[in-house]
């Protein structure tokens, strides 16, 4: 085995690689965990054991860190069925519907990107039998890491190692919202005298938690394998999973709509035969994905002072999202005529006559629908004949990626100098295009012709991405100094099927990026860290979607952090202090066409544009202890300060002379806080473990969260108030001895305990959040033999 990775008088990382079926602990007793791992000089974190056994079964791998310091993940339900509704944030950086600015892995291979159109999150990709942990880096990340997206740091989701033991598994959840969940895992044990290997599959079925009946939900299934081989010096793994979800969205709601009525999202489950009405109908809005992802790892000790690593991957990504716009488009080609293919729409209609002509509201009838917003004459019946026929649309919005990419890592010791350098290559091709589809007839349901009567646009992206990095890291005795550089190289193109022409290529190259660390062992107990990095983020390929923005003027965003810490860690107690100042400059975001206006814009297509909007500036301090009270209790607490910034006025809204563009809307200056980033963040949760029981209560304090200006002259903005959630397990395992089981184990969770009414995360514009979700209970049986 190479020395190269050296155990250190206390690790930045103290937790555990621990997975075991349904998370237990075997014998329920507090372990104490030895470390290994290089010398860090950035602030890390690693999931504790207990944050597993904090969440059932059915819900996302994403949930287990959300007590961490400085992180705050909000799903659309407590089982994260909803990838359309799910946000993260971390010292001001965010993952939502328009934002990507924290980079994930599995394993150390890149995810894809988190957004919502074709990119693919770590629930995607790991089942939580099957998570070891979950390794968090705030602000830098560790200079290996493989993503276009590290702004503000990195996830890495280690999946868990085979077990050297034969055993089956099998897994039952029932819980609330009809949540009901097959798991089932087979290790071989050891086989050839050299290898372990494991395949599991699952099948988890939920109910969305507003509302009954006719409601949707999600409907997933999943596989993954995974072998282990070793070869004297060579040790190869290999992993593939494969996930095919059918999600029904979630929908966010205002302020004030969430004061009417904190239970309802808008979303309906009765169809009415009235397209304004049925567009909010629940099932009409559909996420459906399918992921594929396979890596085989080569990991080779040169000597006993360097090695190789070698991983190639692949990954395949499709689906659709789905929504049922109230009316039928009437496509046009350059020269006006009719087309089913490309063009735009020259209008809409909601009804017609029964041979299928367009129908327009009786002249003078100025009468309006006004939920979910103002319909107009055109799309209220009353307007219209008795006999007039209804009509709606089903839009799907096809997505498509390839993958194909390696990453590679040599490390060597010389002396007292710990050397890294690697690269990472990937090659994406990813499809997008939107067809529209007749709904057949509106006033049963939304059955649709799968025969689309106009496909809107078609295109595809290929992106090409290299990055190589190094790093040496120097002990001097009580010092360690970390000296690192990077650089990515990106290029992308479109492709228009319909124009049959490519763009441009645009290049979205990072200048070299540099980072730099101090570790200090000031005792056998405590070690004190600084480190400087600079983060980046390439042009994603959704900026070239948009035919509206003027890609020579975007400029790649970029992040620089600095960190300053201690740590301290003995037998019974461990804790972190970090404080860090972040500058965030060049955000990229996107501006509608129209966005002022309410309603959704079905037909948006590829207008609007995106434009840099200037810098955020972030400070603030991560406290995090963990400290064994006795041989049954451990106690575990985190708080965060954070305090985001604006550092420009929004081009988009003001002039130079900080004055309101005309038509615009109130938006951000130099020195306003940040959209939904909550200041406060508070942890506090006790495990107490006794022989064969084992019980856990968790409690979580959200900040107040600033949103949207509603008036320019008094400079006033929406609130979101602060929220306090308590999460309640209790676990029970036995060995048996003899029989056909080796092992029983029942975990009962609790998520939102005292059932608190709280609005979630947001969509990014301050205006509309995500409903948090209720008191969710789930029950689960684990059987090993």
């Amino acid at each position: 085995m190479s020395t190269v990775a050296k155990k250190t008088k206390l690790s930045l990382v103290i937790a555990t690689l621990l997975a075991t079926s349904a998370h237990a602990n075997t014998t329920n007793e507090i372990e104490e965990i030895t470390v290994v791992a290089k010398p860090t000089s950035y602030a890390n974190n690693v999931i504790e054991p207990a944050m597993l056994e904090q969440q059932s079964s059915v819900s996302s791998v994403l949930a287990v860190i959300d007590n961490l310091p400085g992180i705050s993940i909000n799903e659309g339900d407590a089982f994260g069925g909803d990838d359309w509704s799910t946000t993260i944030t971390m010292r001001g950086f965010s993952i939502d519907g328009n934002q990507q600015q924290l980079g994930m892995t599995i394993d150390g291979i890149p995810n894809g990107g988190s957004n919502y159109g074709g990119g693919a999150k770590a629930n995607r990709y790991l089942d939580s039998e099957n998570l070891a942990t979950v390794e968090v880096g705030q602000g830098t990340s560790d200079i290996a890491s493989a993503s276009l997206e590290a702004l503000g740091g990195t996830f890495n989701f280690v999946s868990a190692q085979p077990s050297t033991e034969q055993s089956t598994t099998f897994a039952y959840t029932t819980g609330d919202h009809n949540a009901s969940r097959y798991f089932v895992k087979q290790e071989t044990g050891t086989v050839f005298d050299n290898t372990q290997a494991y395949i599991s599959y699952s099948q988890t079925d939920t109910s969305r938690w507003v509302g009954d009946g006719s409601n949707g939900g999600k409907d997933n299934q999943h596989i993954e394998a995974k072998f282990v081989s070793d070869f004297s010096d060579l040790t190869v793994t290999g992993r593939v999973s494969y996930d095919d979800v059918h999600e029904i969205n979630y929908n966010s709601i205002s302020i004030s709509e969430f004061e009417q009525n904190p239970d309802w999202d808008r979303l309906t489950w009765n169809w009415t035969g009235v397209p304004h009405f049925d567009q909010m109908f629940a099932e009409g809005w559909g996420t459906l994905r399918e992921n594929t992802l396979a890596y085989v790892k080569f990991d080779y000790a040169l000597s006993a002072t360097s090695n190789l690593s070698l991983s190639p991957y692949y990954h395949k990504n499709s689906g659709r999202g789905d929504w049922i716009p109230p009316y039928l488009t009437s496509p046009v080609d350059g020269d006006g005529n009719p087309t089913t293919i490309g063009g735009e729409n020259a209008g809409s209609y909601g009804f017609t006559d029964s041979e299928g002509n367009p129908l327009a509201p009786a002249a003078g009838c100025t009468a309006s629908l006004e939920w979910p917003w103002s319909s107009g004459p055109g799309l209220n019946p009353a307007c219209y004949p008795d006999d007039a026929i209804p009509v709606m649309s089903y839009r799907h919005t096809h997505y498509k990626k390839d993958r194909l990419g390696m990453t590679g890592e040599y490390q060597v010791t010389l002396g007292n100098h710990d050397i890294e350098a690697g690269f990472w290559f990937e090659q994406t091709d990813r499809d997008e295009s939107r067809d529209w589809h007749k709904v057949i007839d509106a006033r049963v349901y939304h059955h649709f012709d799968h025969t689309p009567y106009w496909t809107q646009y078609k295109n595809t992206f290929e992106t090409d991405t290299f990055k190589w990095y190094v790093q040496d890291s120097i002990s001097l005795g009580d010092f360690t100094l970390n000296l690192g550089a990077k650089q990515y190289l990106v290029e992308l193109q479109r492709y228009n099927h319909f124009e049959d022409e490519y763009s441009d290529k645009i290049d979205s190259d990072s200048d070299v990026l540099f980072s730099g660390g101090v570790l200090y062992q000031l005792s056998a107990s405590t070690e004190l860290f600084t480190s400087y990095s600079e983060n980046f983020a390439a042009i994603k390929d959704g900026v070239l979607e948009r035919d509206s923005s003027t890609l020579t003027e975007i400029e790649p965003e970029t992040a620089e952090n600095i960190d300053l810490g201690v740590r301290y860690s003995d037998d019974r107690l461990r804790l972190t202090a970090t404080a860090y100042s972040i500058e965030f400059d060049n955000r990229i975001t996107f501006i509608a066409p129209g966005s002022d206006t309410d309603g959704i814009d079905y037909t948006i297509g590829t207008n609007g544009s995106y434009i840099n909007v200037g810098g955020i500036e972030s400070t603030g301090v991560e406290l995090s202890a963990s400290y064994m009270l006795t041989d049954k209790w451990n106690l575990y607490t985190s708080y965060t300060y954070n305090n985001s910034e604006y550092q420009s006025n929004d081009p988009s809204a003001y002039n130079s002379e900080g004055e309101l563009l005309e038509e615009a809307s109130a938006s951000f200056k130099a020195g306003d806080e940040v959209i939904d980033s909550a200041q406060d963040l508070f942890v506090v949760s006790a495990d107490y473990y006794s022989g064969d029981f084992r019980f856990g209560l968790s409690a979580k304090y959200t900040g107040e969260r600033l949103g949207a200006w509603t008036d320019e002259q008094t400079r006033s903005r929406n609130k979101v108030d602060g929220y306090t959630l308590v999460d309640l397990n209790i676990g029970y395992n036995t060995s048996l001895d003899s029989g056909v089981f080796k092992s029983l184990d029942l975990a009962f969770v609790v998520n939102n305990l005292f059932d608190k009414s709280y609005l979630a995360g947001g969509t990014g514009n301050g205006s509309t959040y995500f409903i948090g979700a209720p008191r969710t209970a789930a029950l689960t049986l684990t059987a090993q033999f």
